[in-house]
């Protein structure tokens, strides 16, 4: 499957999740949220490791940066559900944290994995830094 396809698969489960996260920060505590959020995480990505994996041996640090994109997922939704708990509402909030990764994200992949810089990749970030700051007037 061409990679498009996936990327847009991600974003259909990525914006339900944020309706969802939305719909769960009602419960005002951004670490029980994020507790059964990441159980759920967990118990799903075991069904899908039994069912889809081809059982390979991770090698080098590959677990390592693993483990680590893990636990900065489980800090990214606990502080998502707290900023969706007390922030304006998930249809500012989502877009200003996602562009903001997306920022941080090309930055550190020009920087430390070396990156073309591109003209492209320079009009989307400062389009996505307008944009964030569009919403920003909206409140």
């Amino acid at each position: 499957m061409n990679w498009i396809i996936y990327a847009l698969i991600a974003i259909g489960f990525g914006s339900l999740s944020d309706l969802f996260r939305k719909f769960g920060s009602t419960v005002k505590d951004p670490f029980l949220d994020n507790l059964v959020f990441e159980t759920a995480a967990f118990i799903t990505a075991i069904v899908l490791y039994m069912l889809f994996s081809r059982r390979e041996v991770p090698h080098g640090n590959t677990m390592i940066y693993v483990i680590a994109g893990g636990i900065c997922i489980s800090l990214f939704t606990t502080f998502f559900f707290k900023t969706l708990s007390v922030g304006p509402g998930v249809s500012v909030v989502a877009p200003i944290v996602r562009a903001g990764a997306l920022i941080v994200v090309a930055i550190l992949g020009v920087i430390l994995l070396h990156e073309k810089l591109t003209w492209n990749l320079v009009t989307g970030i400062v389009l996505a830094c307008l944009g964030i700051y569009l919403m920003f007037l909206n409140n």
